[in-house]
């Protein structure tokens, strides 16, 4: 090919890319912020575990339209699947992005979740989507291939300027590439409120303090926990050599490597002032190292834990002996119920744009009952006024009840129970538990049976023995 024409095409291919796929706000100072954001939680096992736990609680019990979720989503998901991988990202961000795909009569067909590090807000309110927004070796800045202009949802309202869209992505694109509905929370300052900035992301040094942390331990575990040496000397002659060519040094070095081994213990040569002082070598006890490092992974834990806004004994943090004031734990149950309420709202406002005509309560998520995921011997050290406190609850004493309540072992009252797995199944044992030690007063243990078993009130109040209260009725 002719030097003149690669170069015609090279420029042409630099104008494509600055008319129709530059003009776009960067994502962080470098346009490189979701990929910093993957990168931190995946090194870090603490936040690993919290995006995980996230993820478990935004998906609750699922959406209340379980006929609707079973519905395709597109040609290889159900809206059930296409929710849990919803679900993910917004354990990740704040953020949704749906790519909406009509049919022939221009309505909308199918539905696809797209990788929201690869897209990109444009100065016009459209989209761009590629594989490489965010890399910073640009390596394909130049290619047109990589880059596609998606309109944002709802630019064309009717069946026939959504044809005309159609046709126009069909000519250059080769195929239909949709509109973008993008849901997110956005930040504030340096284009962020164009994109979802995580609220845990302002404690990116902890979270990399996690990561680093991690990778200390396993530093100690390769070095097989030996403790290190400090070997003195007087200074040792590294310039004249004997018969075989060895200094004096040589042979203090070939010994040292000798009496270490391999995988021995690292050795910190001094050579003394005094060149009389006799020589000596002192062990390094390595163990108050190792403490400091099992305090400072603890203590940077529970703080990656506050950001994301999970409770750490859910993270496997608390225990009953580290656990300080229960109070604590309240304090982390609320604003966990609040985190999750932010994040269920944004799949809400989701479905709520995707279909109009469909109640929203449809689309709610069942929550699942937060102190399930919680060890035996936190909650047995938790009043009935801290569990209330947790979920912003009346404080209600049981009334009329003497002594410890029986429970009836009604199995017929819920189908759900025929299903239970084994740790379900103790789950359910432990609220009964702790109903009949009056731990729990009956509307703990109600709302417990119907937020995380699928009880009516009505079931509930039946499985824990629970009398109806009477009609009252006109004095004769």
């Amino acid at each position: 090919m002719p030097q003149s024409l690669s170069l015609k095409n090279l420029l042409a291919s630099i104008k494509d890319r600055i008319t129709q796929d530059g003009r776009y706000y960067y994502w962080g100072t470098q346009d490189d912020f979701p990929n910093i954001i993957i990168d931190s939680v995946n090194d870090s096992g603490t936040a690993r575990e919290c995006v995980d736990k996230l993820e478990t609680f935004i998906a609750g019990g699922g959406i209340q339209d379980k006929a609707f979720m079973e519905t395709q989503a597109n040609p290889n998901q159900t809206w059930g699947e296409l929710d849990a991988a919803i679900n993910r990202e917004v354990s990740y961000f704040d953020g949704i992005p749906i790519r909406v795909i009509y049919n022939a009569a221009g309505l909308p067909a199918r539905h696809y979740l797209v990788p929201i590090q690869n897209i990109r807000r444009r100065f016009d309110g459209n989209f761009v989507y590629g594989d490489s927004l965010g890399d910073p070796t640009g390596y394909r800045m130049f290619s047109n291939r990589d880059r596609e202009i998606i309109p944002a949802y709802g630019t064309h309202k009717t069946p026939d300027e959504i044809r005309k869209m159609i046709a126009k992505q069909m000519a250059r694109y080769g195929r239909q590439i949709g509109e973008l509905l993008y849901i997110y929370t956005p930040g504030v300052g340096l284009n962020y409120q164009y994109y979802p900035v995580p609220k845990w992301s302002a404690g990116l040094n902890d979270i990399n303090a996690d990561a680093a942390l991690s990778l200390h331990e396993e530093s100690q575990v390769s070095n097989s926990f030996k403790a290190g040496v400090i070997i003195q000397t007087r200074p040792l002659n590294k310039e004249i050599k004997d018969e075989a060519g060895f200094t004096e040094y040589d042979y203090f070095k070939a010994e040292s490597e000798r009496f270490c081994s391999p995988d021995g213990s690292p050795i910190l040569h001094i050579e003394t002032l005094n060149g009389e002082a006799s020589a000596s070598v002192t062990p390094l006890n390595i163990q108050h190292q190792m403490d400091a490092t099992e305090k400072a992974t603890d203590r940077i834990g529970r703080k990656v834990c506050r950001l994301f806004g999970v409770p750490p004994s859910i993270a496997g943090f608390s225990t009953a002996g580290k656990l300080g004031d229960n109070q604590e734990l309240v304090n982390y149950m609320k604003l966990f119920n609040l985190t999750l309420k932010k994040k269920w709202d944004l799949k809400t406002r989701m479905y709520k744009a995707l279909f109009p005509n469909i109640p929203i309560e449809n689309f709610e998520t069942k929550p699942l009952d937060l102190f399930s995921f919680l060890p035996d011997r936190v909650l047995d050290r938790m009043t009935d006024e801290q569990i209330n406190q947790a979920f912003d609850l009346p404080i209600v004493e049981a009334q009329g009840l003497e002594g410890p309540s029986a429970p009836r072992q009604a199995v017929e009252v819920n189908e759900h129970l025929k299903t239970l797995s084994g740790k379900q199944q103790q789950q359910l044992d432990r609220i009964v538990r702790k109903f009949s030690k009056d731990q729990l007063n009956p509307i703990q243990a109600v709302m417990q049976l119907t937020s995380g078993f699928g009880f009516t009130e009505d079931e509930a109040n039946a499985y824990l023995g629970i009398e109806p209260e009477p009609l009252n009725t006109p004095a004769e």
